[in-house]
């Protein structure tokens, strides 16, 4: 019986036969176009970091408070357009977990920063070795829990007997984002680095084979950009009802941040796809799918400026509510269409995603 049910499928599903579109230019032209341009942003907000943390831990007034958030929240927006690109440099020495401690649902960072002012650890207050400690203890996640307190007010550089300790450490994360971001632009800039592995693939290297792999591998990282913003981002904080959500659920809203976050995510995949420019690669019968997604990521986008931050203290007032579970669906059309319309037509293999490694 197996037997036969296998060979149905066969007949009912036939394999295509392996198109020999070379995909280099449209790797090319992502690396160019998207890729060392948002690490250059993301540089650049983060460079501006450690001057903000030194001047609101200084003076404390309402113009360096906001000088601090207007920094933070540029960071956060620069690196929501790149964490899904899971891939070479961003992976590197586990990169992407010290710049953000995502998605951490039990609470794992705020424990063990409890612990670090419970000893008063002198080591996080210094780069170096704070770079020893746990992922979860550095980058913006960290940052988040010492700044904000849970009502979303800054607390950073505010009279208390925490204060010097909390400057310190705020600092050394701060001075540990900027170094992270200018190595990732170092290593997108560097000709015989990652670049060279996605773009010599049709002439055989150990990564991959074909340049159709190379951009099966950024695909699904860009398809798993999507999963993430819908599975962790939004449907933890959206719960099994109103009266069961959990706005505390969305990423960096703490801060006050989430749909800054979450438009920066979604802008991000956008774009990304949109500069691999794989149009021209796409049957002519199926050119249709591009004009849906433009409209679907249209949407999507909407609906996330409906919202009114802090969406800790909003999210149950008004229709934000029903948005947000309008926006669930609205991810999930986005990811079919990528995912199972677009991939077919372009006859990219899919089946797994950057979550589950490769």
């Amino acid at each position: 019986m197996m037997r036969l049910l296998a060979l149905a499928m066969i007949v009912l599903c036939p394999v295509l036969p392996a198109s020999a579109a070379d995909f280099t230019p449209s790797l090319d032209s992502m690396i160019v176009d998207y890729i060392r341009p948002a690490m250059s942003d993301f540089a650049g907000a983060t460079e501006k970091l450690p001057e903000a943390v030194t001047s609101v831990c200084r003076t404390g007034d309402e113009k360096s408070a906001d000088a601090f958030k207007a920094a933070y929240s540029q960071t956060l927006q620069s690196f929501a357009r790149i964490q899904f690109l899971r891939f070479g440099p961003l992976l590197d020495d586990d990169r992407l977990s010290r710049l953000a401690f995502l998605p951490d649902p039990r609470g794992i960072a705020q424990r063990q920063i409890r612990k670090i002012y419970a000893k008063q650890d002198a080591d996080v207050g210094a780069p170096e070795s704070l770079k020893g400690k746990s992922v979860a203890v550095q980058g913006l996640t960290a940052l988040e829990l010492i700044a904000f307190d849970k009502n979303s007010a800054l607390v950073l550089g505010q009279p208390g007997e925490r204060k010097d300790f909390t400057c310190a450490y705020a600092q050394a994360i701060a001075r540990n984002l900027a170094t992270t971001a200018e190595s990732l632009v170092a290593d997108w800039a560097d000709p015989a680095g990652y670049s060279a592995v996605l773009l010599s693939a049709d002439a055989g290297n150990e990564r991959f084979h074909s340049s159709r792999e190379a951009v099966e591998a950024v695909f699904n990282a860009l398809v798993t950009g999507l999963i993430i913003v819908r599975d962790q981002d939004v449907l933890p904080a959206l719960g099994s009802s109103r009266e069961d959500a959990k706005p505390r659920r969305f990423p960096f809203s703490r801060s006050g941040n989430a749909v800054v976050y979450l438009t920066g995510e979604l802008r991000g995949v956008q774009d990304a796809l949109g500069s691999l420019d794989l149009k021209e690669l796409t049957p002519d019968d199926f050119r249709w799918i591009f004009d849906t997604l433009a409209f679907e990521f249209g949407n999507a986008q909407i609906l996330l400026t409906r919202l009114q931050p802090p969406l800790r203290q909003t999210f149950r007032e008004g229709g934000s509510y029903e948005e947000v579970k309008v926006l669930a669906i609205a991810l999930k059309s986005i990811r079919d269409t990528m995912a199972e319309e677009l991939a077919g037509a372009l006859e990219l293999a899919g089946g797994f995603n950057a979550l589950d490694g490769d």
